[in-house]
């Protein structure tokens, strides 16, 4: 990992109050996982796709092993700036298809957040279909909110964004809501990048306002994806990135399954489980 993504991760294993998780990691297959499990959760972004609907190799026939078990499937995604009719879309055309209720997405843990909070009006940095989760919520979007409420969703592309936040998480009581806390993604054909729980961070340090963060590693969503199985389950969660899919998923009390070389580059892979104090139940080997 890079050096600001494992300041951002220690900083939520922090708030999150993880202790650590030092298992002897076995390295499994998929037909391990279907014989031992009675339910499975997926990462969405870096374990079944990439940008532009890019499928990785093996995909769709692991997506294809799991479906044909009748075990219950679950995609338990941070992808807040997308909404669930337009994620449904996508994943069907890229022959890996969920229900809407199948989907448990951080963004929908914004709206009962809202209301509780009283939060009507907000500034938000995200792509534009990102805007129905925050609308869900009976929430605003405005330039100027009144109640100083900042929702991160996605990168800012816009330099002015940065700047234009920052004005409003320096004013009192000041919250900043991050609906995706990915610190870095992977690229098909370049480098990983930092991502929107990178540009939240950095708000973060120049601002110092209250936070809230939703999505993995946090454990609230996948609780809710476990409420949504129709009965107590021995359920494995399957995922790219060590410190969101993997560590979230343990501190949940949920066996995790890593794929290495995605999200997670191999060679910095123990130098990354040792700093983060975890390790994965299992190393996904072979799909």
């Amino acid at each position: 990992m890079e050096s600001f993504e494992r300041e951002i991760y220690a900083h939520y294993f922090e708030v999150e109050n993880f202790q650590p998780m030092p298992n002897e990691t076995k390295s499994v297959s998929l037909d391990f996982l279907l014989e031992n499990y009675e339910a499975f959760f997926f990462d969405a972004f870096g374990t079944f796709y990439c940008q532009n609907e890019y499928v990785y190799p093996g995909a769709v026939e692991m997506y294809n092993k799991v479906r044909a078990s009748g075990k219950p499937m679950r995609l338990v995604t941070n992808a807040a700036s997308t909404s669930i009719p337009l994620m449904v879309e996508s994943l069907a055309r890229m022959q890996i298809p969920f229900e809407a209720s199948e989907i448990l997405s951080s963004g929908d843990l914004f709206a009962p957040f809202a209301k509780e909070k009283g939060i009507h009006e907000a500034f938000y940095i995200g792509r534009p279909n990102g805007t129905h989760f925050v609308e869900k919520g009976g929430v605003q979007i405005s330039d100027n909110p009144s109640e100083n409420t900042v929702i991160v969703s996605a990168t800012g592309k816009e330099e002015h964004l940065f700047e234009d936040a920052l004005k409003i998480l320096r004013r009192p009581g000041a919250k900043m809501v991050v609906l995706n806390p990915d610190a870095w993604a992977p690229r098909i054909h370049a480098p990983r990048e930092g991502v929107s729980g990178c540009y939240a961070h950095r708000l973060y340090k120049e601002a110092h306002p209250e936070t809230f963060y939703f999505g993995k590693p946090f454990k609230a969503l996948y609780e809710k994806a476990l409420a949504s199985l129709p009965r107590k389950m021995k359920t494995v969660m399957i995922g790219d990135t060590l410190a969101t899919d993997i560590g979230g998923a343990m501190h949940a009390g949920i066996d995790a399954a890593l794929l290495i070389g995605r999200n997670q580059p191999a060679a910095e892979l123990e130098d990354d489980e040792k700093f983060l104090k975890l390790r994965p139940t299992y190393y996904l080997d072979k799909l």
